[in-house]
């Protein structure tokens, strides 16, 4: 009886296993390059009359589907003002089932954005089906070779039940799921579920098939290969490629089809997910994990705009309703600017070989550059707008992103020997006088005075209330913290943190480099210290460190009286080397050696994850993070917070990628050409901070707001502005 069981089993999984497929849905869309085959001016025009001309195909074959796969796409379309009629018809087509749009706007580097950036991508698109009346099923990012763990509960908070990727896995085994195509239950940390179809042949599976043989072909490999289910979809796209692609497959493939055995019909996604889910749905596997990161180290070509991009976005997730009531309209257009600088083709590069001309590769990088800054800037503004009033001379506003205690640099005047006296809400606080010689978008000011201030979420209304002699200000001094640094042979600086209750943090850092083939191979930058200084007030003690040669220019470590230490690490970016094309880019990374590491977790777009998950096959050389790394160290837990940097290494050191920096482009009319400014119209001196603490007494709560740095909102910014 044992033996018959067995047989019957073996059978039955023999069977599942290789299922004859009987009915195949091809999927045509067009497959988004922002930038990639053109400017972002090129693209967007190509889209415009794309969707001039698709109609016209539609109503010469009437059995022929589309998916609108991102709606960016389709804005450029819609902002060239298109004839009503035309627009009302891809509503009907979108009612009727024979056009499709995906949620999102883009192909998202879902380890870069967060869930508030992530969240509205999905927006224009929902919009414009919700006034048009239809509904939206799938979303779909292709390209991309992996995605956030929190993925599925930002697509099921949006409604959003399908998620179709073909993701580009050339570079490495990113999902770590066996076969080609996948189908399967993918499960968010909050325990929402989206079901998946996820194809290892990427987007262009189909546009590679140009005939009926080769159709045959694919499918026969397929099912030899032990493809399990008797229905498969096949995605009909390429870069910035149309409809062409999919008409191609139209009239060659489906017309031409004459297998009477095997069905074929030109589908949408949410057809297919529909049919799938109910066919298979209650035996498909659940899932879950963080499978991203193969791709988003590209935005550290850019660092000054990616830092940029990353301090709005953290702020806007938690102002989100106070800036919407501000200013509607600069809100949506920050928005976008974030999204826009998220997507999967927006990143400051040396171009895809042969591309684009020299000139339209600086152009592209410097529209990227664009989105950061218009972000910033109108972020800026919003914050002005909730202050609703102009400042007097002697009042500013102190914009916190949430409760809690922050230090707040205040731009003045010095005053040798004085300190400067804040009042808020009754309360007068002290602030000591600071000088930095380089500054970016946390810190802004050359020179001020740095405060320790209580401050509630939203605005805080300020009054500088004069100043006094720093001998009349009383200061506890029972929690204060010492520091003291070494530089050994290899160019590590040893660093040691001491309390007073005998706590201590020990670490070692230096900056090291590597080449973009050679992700394992670091090497240290060599730099010596050239000269150093020590300096402190009421709040702190700072050691500032300069080198001998490029491209490090300064670290200064900081000790904080009331616990936690800040690195900050300043690149001038004229001192990079020049990289030979074939080594393609160097990239620079801070290296922190800290002991008895035995767990790590990260913050994802939303939630803190593991290192492995469900899905994760190989994990990239640097993953990607979200400003918080948590480190499980002999029972007690250390955080290393970010503002710059968001990719991290884990291997002998912790590593921190800083920046990628290109040399040469293969252009299309210069051949291999110095690139030359590599992130146009940005400061040469990028400036990185890091911020290490315990979880005892608070440390979490430090780091959180160190991410979180206030704006001030001062009479001379306003005028500036």
């Amino acid at each position: 009886m044992k033996k018959n069981v067995l047989f019957l089993t073996v059978l039955l999984l023999a069977v599942t296993a290789q299922a004859k497929i009987e009915k195949v849905y091809l999927i045509p869309f067009s497959h988004q390059d922002i930038g990639f085959t053109g400017t972002q001016l090129e693209v967007a025009q190509f889209y415009a009359e794309m969707y001039d001309d698709l109609p016209d195909f539609m109503k010469s074959f009437s059995d022929f589907n589309f998916t609108v796969e991102t709606f960016w796409q389709f804005e450029c379309w819609l902002k060239s003002n298109p004839e009503p009629y035309l627009i009302e018809l891809y509503r009907n087509y979108a009612r009727e089932g024979r056009i499709e749009f995906g949620s999102s706007y883009g192909s998202m580097h879902t380890g870069f954005t967060n869930d508030y950036v992530l969240s509205k991508s999905m927006e224009r698109a929902l919009d414009f089906a919700r006034e048009s009346g239809f509904e939206i099923a799938t979303c779909l990012m292709n390209d991309v070779p992996g995605f956030s763990a929190d993925l599925p509960d930002i697509l099921a908070e949006k409604g959003i039940v399908y998620f179709m990727s073909g993701i580009n896995d050339a570079y490495g085994s990113a999902l770590g799921l066996e076969g080609s195509h996948n189908l399967f239950y993918w499960q968010g940390p909050l325990g929402n579920r989206i079901l998946c179809w996820i194809s290892k042949d990427s987007y262009a599976e189909g546009y590679l098939i140009k005939n009926v043989s080769m159709l045959r072909n694919y499918l026969n490999n397929l099912e030899e290969t032990g493809y399990p289910y008797s229905e498969a979809a096949i995605m009909v796209a390429f870069d910035n490629a149309g409809y062409i692609p999919g008409a191609v497959a139209y009239l060659d493939l489906y017309k031409a089809w004459d297998d009477p055995e095997t069905e074929l019909l030109i589908s949408t996604p949410s057809q297919f997910m529909n049919m799938m889910e109910e066919k298979y749905g209650e035996t498909l596997e659940t899932y879950s994990g963080d499978w991203s990161g193969w791709w988003e180290v590209v935005k550290s070509g850019g660092p000054s705009s990616a830092g940029q991009v990353r301090r709005v976005q953290e702020f806007a997730r938690e102002l989100d309703e106070e800036l919407e009531r501000a200013d509607p309209e600069l809100k949506s257009l920050m928005d976008l600017n974030l999204v826009l600088y998220g997507e999967h083709t927006s990143a400051v590069t040396a171009g895809w070989p042969g591309k684009l001309t020299l000139a339209k590769n600086i152009t592209s990088n410097a529209s990227v550059v664009g989105f950061a800054v218009e972000a910033y800037g109108a972020m800026e503004k919003l914050l002005e707008e909730m202050t609703d009033e102009e400042s007097l001379i002697d009042e500013l506003y102190i914009i916190a992103p949430h409760n809690g205690e922050f230090y707040v640099e205040i731009p003045s005047e010095i005053r040798e020997g004085e300190c400067l006296q804040l009042e808020i809400s009754g309360m007068t606080f002290s602030g000591y006088p600071f000088h930095t010689e380089y500054t970016d978008c946390w810190n802004s000011y050359k020179e001020g005075y740095l405060f320790f201030l209580p401050l509630k979420k939203g605005v805080n209304s300020a009054l500088l209330a004069g100043y006094r002699k720093e001998t009349d200000i009383e200061e506890s001094l029972e929690s204060i913290f010492t520091l003291d640094y070494k530089q050994v042979e290899d160019g590590s600086i040893e660093v040691t943190v001491a309390s007073r209750e005998d706590q201590s943090l020990q670490f070692d850092l230096r900056l090291e480099s590597y080449l973009t083939g050679e992700p394992t191979t670091f090497l240290p930058s060599g730099a010596k210290i050239s000269s150093q200084n020590r300096s402190s007030d009421g709040l702190r003690e700072v050691v500032t460190l300069g080198f001998d040669r490029g491209p490090v220019s300064q670290i200064s470590l900081i000790v904080y009286f009331r616990g936690g230490v800040e690195i900050r690490i300043a690149i001038d970016k004229e001192g990079l080397p020049l990289v030979p094309y074939g080594d393609h880019s160097i990239n620079y990374v801070l290296a922190l050696g800290l002991d008895n590491i035995t767990g790590i977790e990260y913050m994802g777009a939303r939630s803190f994850t593991k290192m492995n998950g469900d899905l994760a096959g190989e994990r990239p050389p640097f993953i990607p993070f979200e400003s918080f790394v948590i480190l499980d160290r002999s029972g007690k837990k250390t955080v290393v917070a970010s503002r710059q940097s968001f990719s991290f290494n884990n291997g002998e050191k912790l590593r921190f990628q800083l920046l990628r920096h290109y040399s040469y482009s293969a252009t299309s009319d210069l051949g291999i050409t110095l690139l030359g400014e590599n992130e146009p119209g940005t400061p040469k001196v990028q400036v990185f901070s890091f911020y290490i603490d315990t979880f005892e007494g608070g440390g979490f709560e430090r780091a959180s707001s160190f991410i979180n740095a206030p704006f001030v909102i001062t009479a001379t910014s306003r005028e500036e502005r």
